[in-house]
């Protein structure tokens, strides 16, 4: 028995030899994303490791309730080459893999392998699948090629080997699976794919990483597995992620067969997240600047801006979900553009935008305290302070634009703090007992920041009520980059389990979140539309806006979202993302 183990391990290490000299100098990383799965991942890394001593293993655990990410931990405290990444929540198991293939890409390793954590992927097929790399870039373990295997029964292995077959035959890839995660990289030629065009991050970003690896040209092979059930707890693979793996399918192959150009590999983007410090950030949108337009002119920044063709980079944070322009892409002079801004198209505005604050009054008045002082971060043109002071609050604003403040001071008689909330928050002298700011965190360089901020200016129990982006809402999921809030102007794009964590971690307790309405005149959204719209049509379509009628109308889209909060208490300490 003693004879015929050492047999079988000295051919896998004959194995990992020839692959092409990756072995014997390389550095290998499996990685595995879990949630709960603590009944399985002590056994899964000691079978790991006694297939390849010397192999780093990276575990993301997105919170697991059952206790994963404290096992892992714990472990990790002794086993130096453990490697664990905790998510505040569940971010979809596709973008774990992403964040892994960054992970290797940054901390200079030569091969990754990727598995699911239950015992469904047999580690002793590791070798394998690395000595394969001796002629591949990309190996997959095959469930559905000769020698290959699985559980899988009735219903459930016909939709798997439909869904694989339908794949193979109408993406033209000569592979037999494509759907399971136990996979082998050269990470070298990981740098040549383009993941901005990989937008789905749950199960199906399987399937669409096989076609984007073949698209770029990497040679890709597959070898025989047997794919067991779990080991231990229940399977995750939620049943509307069928419909979207079908649909993603047709995406595929209408992309394949109407677009053969084959796009440029994405760029490495190296800031770290604005919110956890991170540094696995993955561009989502790339960059499209109008030639025509100065993007250091302030009138780029001001309220009524129309410049919607013009489009940032914008960038997805694997380790909390935020979306964001990188740091390195922010205006230098930020703070002089909106102190420098000029905004009169608003007034010609001022009857809906008056509609607009007083309905936003009236949804957040069942949430406020008895009368006191309220604080307005980026009071614009004074409009909700007038508002709140027909309320009887005693009303402060803060309006970096040096003509807002003006205008208001001069119409209203309001008192306005001409800078930023980060500037002045030193010489803020009481507590508030509610600090209200619309269409305004998207703006800021440090959201996080911001919003520990605003904690620190509130009472205890006091109520914070802001508007921002909601990226994560039907119009911008089915608009894509063409969504007209994806600005120069705008360096952050929420979503509601984002901005909750956040608003979380700043020490605050919502209390409600739901569409937020703002009223425009017909011609005013015509307007906007004709200036989303590339030119020359849209600067054609424009000319006819004189005929369309001025009439105010509601607009709720979902795309911006209302939420009021309760100051609970001070902020946590600032979150970091956890790798030990």
């Amino acid at each position: 028995m003693d004879i015929a183990n050492g047999v079988t391990q000295g051919l896998r290490i004959m194995n990992l030899i020839n692959t092409d000299g990756l072995i014997g100098s390389h550095r290998t990383l499996v990685f595995t994303a879990t949630y709960n799965e603590l009944d399985n991942i002590q056994s899964l890394l000691d079978e790991i490791w006694d297939e390849i001593p010397d192999a780093d293993i990276l575990v993301v655990d997105d919170n697991s309730p059952d206790g994963t990410g404290t096992l892992l931990n714990q472990i990790a405290a002794v086993k130096e080459n453990l490697k664990v990444l905790h998510r505040p929540q569940k971010l979809g198991l596709g973008t774990a893999h992403h964040l892994a293939m960054i992970f290797a890409i940054k901390h200079g390793y030569d091969v990754l392998v990727t598995m699911d954590a239950d015992h469904s992927h047999d580690p002793a097929d590791m070798t394998n699948l690395i000595g394969k790399l001796s002629e591949a870039d990309f190996v997959v373990g095959s469930r559905y090629m000769p020698g290959g295997g699985c559980d899988y029964g009735g219903y459930r292995k016909f939709l798997s080997v439909s869904a694989n077959r339908a794949a193979r035959l109408l993406l033209g890839i000569r592979l037999h699976e494509f759907t399971t995660s136990y996979r082998a990289f050269r990470v070298s030629a990981l740098a040549k794919v383009n993941f901005v065009k990989m937008h789905n991050h749950g199960y199906s970003f399987f399937m669409e990483s096989v076609y984007r690896l073949n698209q770029a040209g990497l040679k890709l092979a597959e070898i025989p597995i047997y794919f067991h059930y779990r080991n231990a707890g229940s399977s995750k693979i939620p049943r509307l992620e069928i419909i979207r793996g079908m649909a993603k399918l047709f995406h595929l192959w209408s992309s394949n067969t109407f677009h053969k150009r084959m796009p440029a590999a994405s760029p490495m983007i190296e800031d770290v997240c604005a919110n956890c410090l991170s540094s696995f950030i993955s561009e989502r949108y790339q960059r499209q600047l109008e030639a025509i337009q100065d993007l250091n002119h302030s009138n780029t920044f001001r309220c009524s801006s129309m410049a919607h063709t013009s489009k940032p980079c914008v960038a997805k944070c694997l380790q909390c979900g935020l979306m964001q322009v990188p740091k390195s892409d922010h205006p230098k002079d930020l703070e002089g553009l909106y102190a420098d801004v000029v905004d009169k198209d608003y007034l010609n505005n001022l009857h809906a935008k008056k509609k607009t604050f007083a309905r936003a009054y009236k949804r957040i008045e069942p949430f406020l305290p008895h009368k006191g002082n309220l604080l307005e971060v980026g009071s614009y043109c004074g409009l909700f302070l007038t508002e709140a002071k027909r309320h009887g609050w005693k009303i402060t604003g803060i309006e970096p634009s040096r003509w807002a403040a003006d205008y208001t001071r001069s119409n209203f008689g309001h008192i306005v703090i001409n800078d930023t909330l980060e500037a002045v928050a030193p010489t803020l002298r009481e507590p508030y007992d509610v600090v209200v700011s619309w269409d305004v965190l998207e703006h800021v360089r440090d959201p996080a920041e911001w919003l520990r901020i605003i904690n620190g200016k509130l009472r205890n129990g006091g109520t914070l009520a802001i508007s921002t982006l909601d990226m994560a809402s039907w119009f911008p999921r089915l608009m894509g980059r063409r969504w007209p809030w994806i600005m120069e102007m705008h360096l952050f794009y929420f979503d509601s389990v984002v901005l909750q964590q956040m608003l979380h971690e700043a020490g605050f307790e919502v209390l409600l979140v739901e569409p937020y309405c703002h009223y425009a005149s017909l011609r005013y959204v015509y307007q906007k539309l004709c200036a989303a719209i590339p030119r020359p049509f849209g600067s054609v379509l424009l000319v006819g806006s004189k005929l369309i009628p001025e009439w105010v109308v509601p607009i709720t889209l979902g795309d911006i979202k209302l939420y009021v909060c309760k100051k609970a208490r001070p902020p946590l300490s600032q979150y970091k993302p956890v790798l030990l």
